[in-house]
């Protein structure tokens, strides 16, 4: 999550968007379209909203690695707030609607339930990035800020855990309801080996040379001949574009 506070269209789009599955869940809710157990429904489509919503957080970063388009960068901390919030709403359905926020009854009837336990620590580790992704957080915690915000890998994974857990299915009999975690585990996947630096870095190379291929060519009369010395500062100077190009996304996480 990144605290920038700067006009972009596409987080302008994503605050406005973002609101909607609420209002469509409250309104499935209160008009009676929320199957025969709506509190369940309920609970469990703030939970799917709050996944998707993570995973479109993490999934910014890569997107600019493959497709250059740094705006979406911006995306980031109100994607994860929404994730929180989202988030907030799936655990406090859970809590209260379901128990009434009986919480002597809830830990009774929850305690050998490991999803719940999982439940709880994406919450806590979303609900500190979004305490502390405002800028004066960042001012504050300096260098350590980044290396904070990086939880949000974590968050990620253990919200994918949950959601294997949850379901009704046997995850490793490869039996029942599965694909939402397998969806959401393979865009995890993707998300993440694209931050490895050494894949990161080859992924924009190989976008830099495509766009070099795809660019129109000079005249051949406007080119150095090889044995002048401006042809080397030409190849020099594209070849240190080119590495400068490689720097500046992997410094982009």
């Amino acid at each position: 999550m990144t605290s920038e506070k700067t006009a972009n269209p596409l987080r302008t789009a994503v605050n406005i968007l973002s609101p909607i599955p609420l209002v469509v869940l409250v309104g499935a809710y209160f008009t009676g379209n929320l199957t025969v157990n709506p509190i369940q429904a309920a609970t469990q489509r703030a939970g799917d909203i709050a996944i998707i919503f993570l995973l479109l957080c993490l999934a910014c970063s890569p997107v600019n690695t493959l497709f250059d388009v740094p705006k979406v960068l911006k995306l980031r901390r109100p994607l994860g707030l929404w994730a929180f919030y989202y988030a907030s709403l799936h655990m406090l359905s859970y809590v209260g609607l379901d128990y009434g926020f009986n919480f002597a009854f809830f830990n009774q009837d929850n305690a050998n339930k490991l999803y719940v336990y999982v439940g709880f620590i994406t919450l806590t580790l979303l609900s500190v990035l979004a305490f502390t992704s405002r800028r004066w957080w960042k001012v504050k915690l300096g260098k350590n800020w980044k290396k904070l915000h990086k939880l949000v890998y974590l968050a990620g994974a253990v919200a994918v855990v949950h959601l294997a857990l949850v379901i009704k299915g046997n995850l490793l009999d490869l039996m029942g309801d599965l694909w939402k975690p397998i969806a959401a585990g393979s865009v995890l996947t993707v998300a993440l080996i694209l931050r490895i630096p050494a894949v990161k870095a080859w992924v924009v190379s190989q976008r830099q040379k495509i766009r070099a291929a795809r660019a129109p060519k000079q005249p051949f009369a406007a080119q150095p001949p090889d044995n002048l010395p401006g042809s080397a500062t030409l190849d020099n100077s594209a070849a240190a574009g080119e590495v400068h190009g490689v720097e500046k996304a992997l410094k982009s996480e």
